[in-house]
């Protein structure tokens, strides 16, 4: 499983071919994408958090004709082109890495927590960004996965000025099935309390919906780690924590400004998605720490469904790999929150009680009633402990298909792709990457989510390995044939090459180490 946070090679000629693979169904195409921390130390030096580690996205394209094309690259962010350029690293991590010693003597880089983009993946009218929770997203080339240079300072985007000023682009974002619009939340907690900024893109486009977005402020410092969507509602859960009032007031990282609180009670927050309604309605709830939303749905009489994977504790800070041993994590279960919103009551129950994670559904049931939920679960059926395989729950009855692979083999988020022609709601494929630690070896696995215990009907074994990830997605129909993916790494070198040129500049044209030298960099990608 630690093997799972090893730094990851680039490969020799950016991308390779894998044809004739056994069993890849022909009506599978498209491409998959997938983003984590790929890189975990720089000039000998390690993050303390693997979360701190630099993004990486990898691409698996499914050409239709038994082949596939498979690439991997480091997200070119500004805080990793510092870290090359001076050995080591040079801004803190958002989870306790801290600055090597270095550079000037007031510099505040080291004040400036890393934008990883390491924590999230959207595909939406034909552009990839890599997304970190509290700041802004990097457009990647969906063929090279060079880092498109966006029009800020840092090589990010607002998306066409659709982030103002310090805003963030969570994570999380979703497609609502209703509306066809995409959806997502930004946070920024500080000590007078945490503003959350809704965002919903026009269906098909990147306009937003208000060229103001939808915004609340949540009491006090806190963290919201996702968020669900229903045709009217956005529906947040703040988690039981305690906030420490100096901590937050001195600007220090979240992880050190909050910590979990067993005995309080959480929140359920319910958003209205029109803004002239302006309607917010929260309801108090037991201890709920809420790792994700599964999905959510509305019922007749101002009722709403809510099923999320609940942990029984809140726990960011441990350094996961160094010291700690896997299964004495946060436990996890798959519950169901059904919610009277003008009573502010709830019932609750669990309807899955095996640890699990990154749980998603079928796309075309976001917002709506579903009755499959799909997730990531580890080899035991009791405990924690990293997660490996694949269940599909039943969300009427509680039962569970589930594929675990090998005990050394560890998976992450299964992403759901509707079959042609599809009759059912699991009509579709499974597709999850899979590290084998004790082989050193990845592959992809394609699971029929109707039979998802029958085992994978197609493996396609990877050249390198690759390490955990966070978040994956998928892109219907973009698979690059192979001419197109020799035209894109040539323009990617021919700029990658120009980067060098430009990067070589000494940093100490600055005094205080704070020149935005890194900006445009006379290029498009980097």
């Amino acid at each position: 499983w630690k093997r799972g946070f090893d730094d990851v090679a680039d490969l020799e000629n950016g991308y390779y071919s894998i044809e004739n693979v056994p069993g890849l169904p022909a009506d599978l195409v498209g491409t998959l994408f997938r983003n984590g921390p790929g890189r975990f130390g720089v000039g000998g030096s390690r993050v303390r958090h693997p979360l701190d580690g630099d993004g990486l996205v990898v691409a698996v394209s499914f050409r239709g004709d038994g082949s596939v094309c498979v690439r991997h690259r480091l997200t070119q962010t500004q805080g990793l082109i510092r870290d090359n350029l001076e050995e080591r690293m040079v801004s803190p991590g958002l989870f306790g890495t801290e600055p090597d010693a270095g550079g000037k003597l007031f510099d505040l880089r080291k004040a400036e927590t890393k934008n990883t983009a390491n924590a999230g993946i959207l595909w939406w009218k034909d552009r990839l960004l890599a997304l970190w929770p509290f700041g802004k997203p990097f457009e990647i080339d969906p063929g090279n996965l060079g880092t498109v240079i966006g029009n800020l300072d840092s090589g990010a985007t607002d998306i066409g000025g659709m982030l103002l000023d310090n805003c963030p682009f969570g994570a999380t974002p979703r497609v609502c099935a209703t509306t066809g619009s995409l959806v997502n939340f930004g946070q920024e907690p500080s000590a007078l309390g945490t503003k959350v900024s809704f965002f919903e893109v026009v269906p098909g486009e990147w306009r937003p919906k208000y060229r103001v977005p939808r915004k609340i402020q949540a009491s006090g410092y806190t963290y919201f780690a996702d968020f669900a969507v229903t045709p009217k509602w956005f529906v947040l859960a703040k988690p039981p924590l305690q906030s420490d009032g100096f901590a937050a007031a001195m600007g220090k990282r979240m992880p050190e400004v909050l910590s979990f609180d067993p005995s309080g009670g959480a929140e359920l927050i319910f958003v209205g998605r029109d803004k002239q309604a302006n309607q917010e309605v929260s309801v108090p709830i037991d201890g709920l720490v809420c790792e994700g939303f599964v999905n959510a749905h509305e019922l007749d009489g101002g009722r709403v469904v809510v099923d999320v994977v609940a942990a029984d504790r809140w726990d960011p800070d441990r350094p996961l790999w160094e010291t700690e041993d896997p299964v004495a994590g946060p436990r996890t279960r798959l519950v169901r929150y059904e919610v009277d919103l003008a009573k502010a009551t709830y019932t609750q129950k669990t309807v899955f009680d095996r640890h699990l994670g990154f749980a998603t559904v079928n796309p075309q049931v976001v917002g709506k009633a579903h009755r499959y939920a799909f997730a990531a679960v580890g080899h035991e059926a009791i405990g924690a402990g990293p997660l490996a395989g694949v269940a599909k729950t039943d969300v009427e009855s509680g039962e569970a298909d589930v594929w675990v692979p090998e005990r050394t083999a560890f998976g992450g988020q299964p992403v759901f792709v509707p079959r042609e022609g599809r009759e059912g709601e699991d009509d579709g494929y499974l597709l999850t990457l899979v590290l084998d630690g004790a082989a050193r070896r990845s592959e992809v696995v394609v699971l029929d989510a109707r039979k998802v215990s029958a085992g994978p009907v197609c493996r396609i074994p990877l050249e390198a390995p690759l390490p955990h990830g966070l978040a994956a997605c998928w892109a219907p129909d973009y698979a690059p044939d192979e001419e197109t993916m020799e035209r894109k790494f040539v323009l990617l070198r021919m700029y990658s090459k120009k980067t060098a040129t430009w990067n070589a500049v000494n940093t100490s044209m600055s005094m205080i180490g704070t020149n935005p030298f890194f900006e445009k960099q006379g290029g498009k990608m980097r």
